[in-house]
């Protein structure tokens, strides 16, 4: 099942109706997200999510797909760090975090980070691999404060509003 076209959750939604839920193991009523994994050795975005709905959106000079999967974060070393490299790519940072906060009692309940896929280049002549932009960009939302206190069942999971784009033809 995927959500309505043209619907888009707000991150309190996101983190609130569907994160909070899937992380105590309560069963969605309907579940228009798919859970893949996205980060690991295994497979690269296009692989991973070719089989997902995508919403399409056209602006005069880009075409892009829109997507939300849930997923498991990979800790390194069962530490903080977050493992977010792929089979030929690296989703890298770029924001620090969005604290995210319940309306209704101010308490902050979720994050927010932006990433952008980098697809690793063949290595030079340094050796060094050099990096590629993909045009992938997923906004990743976890769980923070106050949620963090209950017992749940599945704590190393996100959300990941996945945007691929494309320059439009003439």
């Amino acid at each position: 099942m995927r959500i309505a076209p043209g619907v888009v959750p707000s991150d309190e939604e996101l983190i609130n109706c569907y994160l909070l839920k899937v992380s105590m193991g309560i069963p969605l009523p309907w579940n228009w997200m798919s859970e893949k994994e996205i980060y690991g050795e295994t497979a690269d975005p296009w692989e991973v999510l070719q089989d997902v709905h995508w919403e399409d959106f056209h602006s005069e000079t880009k075409f892009k797909h829109v997507t939300y999967v849930l997923t498991k974060l990979l800790r390194v070393n069962g530490k903080t760090r977050i493992a977010r490299r792929t089979k030929s790519g690296t989703w890298k940072g770029q924001t620090s975090g969005k604290e995210i906060y319940d309306e209704s009692s101010g308490n902050l309940i979720g994050l927010s980070k932006m990433f952008t896929f980098y697809k690793n280049k063949p290595k030079g002549r340094s050796g060094e691999e050099e990096e590629e932009h993909g045009h992938w960009i997923m906004q990743e939302f976890s769980l923070a404060g106050v949620w963090l206190n209950f017992e749940l069942k599945f704590k190393d999971y996100a959300i990941c509003r996945i945007t691929r784009m494309f320059p439009k033809e003439n």
